[in-house]
C-alpha cells in the first residue's frame, strides 16, 4: 500500500510517512533489528519513516548465562488507536522439565517505552554535543513540534497507544543463579484489550556461565547521584524521613548495577558554575548542598558530621561501596570560597578565598583534621576518597601539597575526574576522553600493580560514545567494553539524576539533553532508561570477560587469547552508534562465552 505523503511537518504528512513505512493500517508487531538477541540495541521512533523491518521475524532466540539479565523488545503500531495494550511470557521450560525463573513476574519484566520531548533550544552555555552531532534520525521522529525519542522505561500493566504510532514493549529476563544450563522453550503473546494479536515461539539458551552478583563485580562503576534532586522531584521535604525512604529505594537501584562510590557532599554546591552577567549559578537545576554542618565562631571551624553519616550508612546497608567520595576541596569552573554559618548571628557566610591563602588553609585545614579524625573513629578513613572534578593540575599540585602537610592520610586518597595531567597525583584517575588514548594498558597495569584505580569517563563529549538520551541505545552498552579492550577498571558518568524540575517535559538544563541524568523520576522511585539498562549489560559483558581473563592466567596464557581479542575488536571497532553493526555486540560476547565453556 502507498499513501502520497502530503506537506511536510503537518499531521497529515506524518501519518503518511508512517502508513507507508508500516505498509498497511491493519495492527503489526514486529522485532526491531530482525533478531530479539540484539533487537534492545536500537530506539525504535515513535513514527517510523523507513518500511519497517522485523516484521517477518516469527520465532525469538536469546542467549544468556546464570544470574544476568537480558533485554530485547517488540513493537506494535496500527492505523487505528489501540488500547490496552500488553505482553506476557508463558512458562520457560528446560532441562528435565526445569523452570526458568518460576512465575510470570520472575520469568520477565515487562515494561514500556516512553516517548520524551527533545529539546532543540541551546543556553549560552551548551557548548556540548548537540542533537545533530549525536542522534539517528531513525531513532528521533516527529514533527519537530516537538521531535521525541524513546529512553524512559515505564512499569504498568498496559499501555494505550495512537493510530499510527509505534509503542514498543521492553522485556527484561532475570536468570537466576541455581538455573541449570540448556535449552528453555516458551512463548510470547502480545494482546490489545485482552485480545492475543501476536504470539512468538521463545527459546532461551542458557550457558554453563554464572555471574557475581553486583557487589562483586569487577567492574567500578562511579556515577554520581544526588540527592537534593530526589527530594524535589517527589516533592517532600529535605531530609525528612519520606526522603531518607526515597533515598534508600534509589539506593537499591544504584547497587543493583554494582555501584562502588558513595558520593558525598562536605560543601555546598561544589558545582558552582559562571553563567553569564558575572552570576555564579549551580550547574546542576537543583544545586547539592552540604552533608557536613560548617559554623564558625569568630574564632574556629567547627563540623557537623551527623547527616554525612547517615547518609554514608544508608548507602551501604543497601549494597553500595565500599569507597566514599567527598566532594570538594576545590570549587568547580568558579572562584575558591567557603559557606558556613557565623554561630555569633545564626546567619549563613559565602565568603570568597584565595586559593593556597592563610583563610583557605585555617579552614581547609581545620576539616581534613577534623574529618580524619572522624574517618578513624568511624573506621572508614581507608574507604574515604578526597574528590575533584576537572581541576588543572596547577591547581591539585597545590591541593595535594597541603594535603600532605596537614593531614598526609589521604595522600594516597586523591580521587579526580579530569585529564591525563592529572595522573601522578591521583590515586583514584578517571581519565577524560581526551586522553584515554595515553592512558595504555601498561600504565593501567602499573597503577593496578600500585594499587591505584583506573577508569575514564565521558560527560558533554564525546559525540560517540555517549549516554544521552538520543544516543544510540548501542552506545551505552559498548562503554564497559571499551573499559575492558583498554584494560581500564570501569567508567565513571556525571550525573545519574541531576533532573531539571520536570524532564518529561523540560530535559534540558544546560547540557545535551540526558547528560544530566541516566534515570528519570517516578511515583516511589526511580524509573529506568534503555541508556540505564544497556549500561548494566554492558557491565555484565565485562564481568564476562574478566572470567574469560582469569580462565587464561590460570591456564599460563601470556594474555589474552586470539579470539578474545578479536571479540573486543569486534565490539568496539566503530564508536559511532549511529553506523554500527548491531550484531556486533552479541557476536563478540557469544565469542567471549565460547572462550568460558570451552
Amino acid at each position: 500500500m502507498r499513501i502520497s505523503p502530503r506537506r511536510p511537518g503537518s499531521a497529515d504528512w506524518l501519518t503518511a510517512k508512517v502508513a507507508e513505512a508500516m505498509g498497511t493500517r491493519d495492527t503489526i508487531t514486529w522485532v526491531p533489528t530482525g533478531a530479539f538477541a540484539n533487537s534492545a540495541e536500537e530506539r525504535v521512533p515513535r513514527y517510523p519513516m523507513k518500511a519497517i523491518q522485523g516484521k517477518d521475524t516469527k520465532e525469538l532466540t536469546l542467549s544468556a548465562v546464570r544470574g544476568e539479565q537480558v533485554s530485547a523488545q517488540l513493537a506494535i503500531a496500527s492505523g487505528t488507536p489501540l488500547s490496552g495494550v500488553s505482553a506476557r511470557v508463558g512458562e520457560l521450560t528446560g532441562p528435565e522439565g526445569a523452570r526458568l525463573g518460576g512465575d510470570a513476574a520472575r520469568r520477565a519484566q515487562v515494561r514500556f517505552v516512553k516517548y520524551v520531548p527533545v529539546q532543540r533550544s541551546k543556553s549560552e552555555l551548551d557548548w556540548s554535543a548537540t542533537i545533530d552531532q549525536v542522534s539517528s534520525p531513525t531513532e528521533v521522529s516527529g514533527d519537530r513540534n516537538p521531535d521525541v525519542v524513546g529512553d524512559a522505561l515505564e512499569e504498568r500493566s498496559a499501555v494505550d497507544v495512537p493510530a499510527y504510532a509505534a509503542q514498543p514493549l521492553w522485556f527484561t529476563f532475570r536468570i537466576p543463579k541455581g538455573t541449570p544450563a540448556g535449552t528453555y522453550k516458551g512463548s510470547v503473546a502480545v494482546t490489545v484489550n485482552g485480545k492475543t494479536q501476536a504470539t512468538y515461539p521463545l527459546t532461551i539458551e542458557v550457558a554453563d556461565v554464572s555471574l557475581p552478583d553486583p557487589a562483586n563485580y569487577r567492574f567500578f562503576l562511579d556515577v554520581w547521584a544526588q540527592p537534593d534532586t530526589i527530594a524535589k522531584a517527589h516533592h517532600v521535604a529535605p531530609w525528612s524521613a519520606k526522603h531518607w525512604k526515597l533515598i534508600d529505594t534509589y539506593n537499591r537501584e544504584l547497587a543493583s548495577r554494582g555501584q562502588k562510590v558513595i558520593n558525598t557532599t562536605v560543601v555546598d554546591n561544589p558545582w558552582h558554575y559562571p553563567w553569564p552577567g558575572n552570576s555564579r549559578k549551580s550547574q546542576t537545576a537543583t544545586p547539592y548542598s552540604s552533608m557536613v554542618g560548617w559554623s564558625w565562631d569568630g574564632d574556629r571551624f567547627r563540623f557537623d558530621f551527623a547527616r554525612w553519616d547517615k547518609y554514608v550508612a544508608a548507602a551501604e546497608r543497601a549494597g553500595i561501596g565500599p569507597d566514599i567520595g567527598a566532594f570538594s576541596m576545590l570549587a568547580f569552573q568558579d572562584k575558591e570560597h567557603l559557606t558556613y554559618v557565623d554561630s555569633r548571628t545564626g546567619k549563613e557566610v559565602y565568603e570568597n578565598v584565595e586559593l593556597g591563602g592563610e583563610r583557605w588553609r585555617e579552614a581547609w585545614g581545620a576539616f581534613l583534621r577534623a574529618f580524619e579524625d572522624h574517618l578513624r573513629d568511624t573506621g572508614r578513613l581507608d574507604h574515604t576518597w578526597l574528590s575533584f572534578d576537572e581541576r588543572p593540575v596547577e591547581t591539585m599540585k597545590v591541593v595535594r601539597d597541603f594535603v600532605h602537610e596537614v593531614a598526609p592520610a589521604f595522600d594516597r586518597r586523591i580521587s579526580v575526574a579530569g585529564s591525563i595531567s592529572t595522573e601522578p597525583l591521583a590515586s583514584n584517575l578517571s581519565v577524560d576522553w581526551g586522553g584515554i588514548d595515553k592512558m595504555t594498558p601498561e600504565k593501567v597495569a602499573q597503577r593496578r600493580k600500585d594499587g591505584k584505580i583506573t577508569t575514564f569517563y565521558v560527560y558533554g563529549v564525546p559525540d560517540h560514545p555517549n549516554t544521552f538520551s538520543y544516543s544510540p541505545a548501542v552506545e551505552a552498552r559498548m562503554l564497559p567494553w571499551i573499559s575492558a579492550q583498554r584494560q581500564l577498571d570501569g567508567l565513571l558518568r556525571w550525573s545519574w539524576n541531576s533532573w531539571t524540575s520536570d524532564p518529561f517535559e523540560q530535559p534540558v538544563h544546560i547540557f545535551t539533553q540526558g547528560d544530566e541524568y541516566l534515570v528519570y523520576p517516578e511515583d516511589d522511585g526511580p524509573m529506568s532508561s534503555i541508556r540505564w539498562e544497556q549500561l548494566k549489560e554492558g557491565i555484565e559483558d565485562f564481568e564476562l570477560i574478566a572470567q574469560a581473563r582469569e580462565k587464561l592466567a590460570d591456564s599460563g596464557s601470556g594474555g589474552d587469547s586470539e579470539a578474545l581479542r578479536a571479540a573486543l575488536d569486534l565490539a568496539t571497532r566503530n564508536l559511532d552508534g549511529r553506523t554500527k553493526d548491531v550484531t556486533d555486540i552479541e557476536k563478540a560476547r557469544a565469542a567471549v562465552i565460547r572462550e568460558l565453556t570451552s
